[in-house]
């Protein structure tokens, strides 16, 4: 069962993997994001950020969504973090219920996007898959650490 979904283009650091693990109290954490499935220095680097205690799987979008879906992960509280607002969506289509939760983290700055938020830049393409994303699960927000407030993603699309 999916306890969180984060938007995050670090994905598992620092922050993360102490402050949003403890807030989540996962069982694993699943990272879904085709390039560090496949970049063996990023697979390295989130084993080495990964707290103690808790699974870590990296994984394509596609994997991941098989993963998801597997009757075997009902029972796992399973912290789900990608890069994109489009891996969030593409995971919200294919892995259906599982995700009813997103959160808005750190997205850099990158042409043709705007600040929506502190630390959250979103093109066109970003804000038309939050609009869908909206439209598919129970919640969308953008928080940087569980300390702060949540901000509806309804506010800026």
């Amino acid at each position: 069962m999916v306890e969180l979904c984060r938007v995050d283009d670090r994905m598992l650091h620092g922050q993360v993997a102490v402050t949003w693990v403890n807030q989540v109290a996962p069982d694993a954490i699943l990272i879904a994001n085709d390039e560090a499935a496949t970049n063996e220095m990023s697979k390295l680097a989130f084993k080495m950020a990964k707290p103690a205690g808790v699974k870590l799987a990296i994984k394509t979008v596609k994997d991941a969504a098989v993963l998801l879906n597997d009757p075997r992960t009902k029972k796992t509280r399973i912290f789900l973090i990608v890069r994109t607002v489009q891996d969030a969506l593409e995971l919200a289509k294919t892995a259906g219920s599982q995700i009813q939760i997103i959160n808005i983290g750190g997205v850099k700055k990158k042409e043709g996007s705007r600040q929506v938020a502190a630390n959250v830049h979103m093109n066109e393409e970003d804000i038309a898959a939050l609009r869908e994303l909206n439209s598919l699960v129970d919640k969308v927000e953008i928080q940087m650490v569980p300390s702060e407030s949540k901000t509806d993603v309804k506010k800026i699309i």
